[in-house]
Parts: structure tokens; sequence; C-alpha cells
């Protein structure tokens, strides 16, 4: 992906350009990245139109001319190399592959399923171990410590609850909100 820098629109020496000349220069950034050249632009590679603008963004140190074309000013400042392009295309191929096998070796293991199931329950119980909820969600059978306490007598219910309101103090704002808001119920459509 060419990258256009956030200040190139408040550059001076792009607003001393023409429109052309600005043309041409984000142009040149977009050829760069797709060709990924480093910056380089090989000779008559432009669009005929913008051959004026060629020569302003010489005259303006944006072009620099080499052998058989111009290098882009600063292009390798704002923009990733070849070998940083195909580097990362080498590992996001590669990372499919591996998510691909793991894929397919999960889906050949007849027992893949339920190991799945049982090793993400097993992930769940452990984090509600270690970071207590505010209250029972959905499906949730158990009873909580405020529950229990209620059902327990009044001093535990009131350590119960002022545990809870502790807890709920610790909960982003929004989360806060949320929970006091009336429960979300589904609505269904044509049955």
């Amino acid at each position: 992906m060419a990258r256009l820098d956030t200040g190139w629109h408040n550059n001076p020496k792009v607003l001393r350009l023409s429109d052309k000349g600005m043309a041409l220069h984000a142009w040149s950034i977009s050829y760069c990245d797709a060709a990924r050249s480093d910056g380089f632009i090989a000779q008559d590679a432009w669009p005929a139109r913008f051959g004026r603008a060629v020569k302003e963004l010489e005259r303006a140190s944006m072009w620099e001319r080499c052998a058989g074309g111009y290098y882009l000013h600063d292009y390798l400042d704002y923009n990733r190399s070849r070998a940083r392009i195909d580097d990362y295309m080498r590992a996001k191929r590669e990372a499919g592959r591996a998510g691909g096998q793991a894929s397919a070796s999960a889906r050949a293991s007849p027992n893949a399923l339920p190991s799945a199931q049982a090793n993400g329950q097993q992930m769940l119980n452990e984090h509600l171990k270690q970071n207590p909820t505010p209250g029972p969600g959905p499906g949730v059978r158990e009873l909580t410590g405020a529950a229990v306490a209620v059902s327990s007598g009044p001093s535990l219910a009131r350590e119960a609850a002022t545990a809870t309101a502790t807890r709920l103090e610790n909960l982003p704002d929004e989360v806060r909100h949320r929970l006091a808001q009336p429960p979300i119920r589904a609505h269904h459509v044509g049955h």
C-alpha cells in the first residue's frame, strides 16, 4: 500500500506545484509501490499528458534524474522497500499455509470438535476464576456470591452487595451503563 505523508497537502514544495505536478507526484508514489521499484520511475512510464510536470518535479527536487529515468526523492523514507513488501507477503503466505494446515488437521481428527470445546471451556473457567464477573450471564445456572448470600442471611447479603459494588466500580463507564439497562430481548420474526 502506497503511503502519502499526512503532511503532503501542506508541504511547501507540493503547494508550489501546478495541478498536473501535484497529480504526477501522487501518481508516482502509487506507481513506485505497485512496481515495487524502491522509488525508481522508468523513463516515459508516466502518462504522456504529464510531460511538462516531469520537468516541474525535477526543478522542485521531488524527482531526481538517474540512469534510465528518475528517482522519487525520499520515497523510502515514507514507503516500504521491495524487500519489506516481499518479506511481508512471504510471512502472510506462510501464516496462511500454517493456518490452512492446522485447520485441515483439526478437521481430520475425529475428536477435534469435542477436544476444542473442552479446551475452550477450561480456558473460560480459568479466566472466570481469575476475573470474577459482577453477575450471571446468559445460561449461567449456578448462584453468584450475592445470590448465595441473600439466601444465607442479611449480614452476608450486605457483604456480598458491597463486594459486588466494588467490582462494578472497577468496570469501565460504558459497561456499568449497559449493566444498568434492562436486558436485550430477542425479537422473533415470522414463525
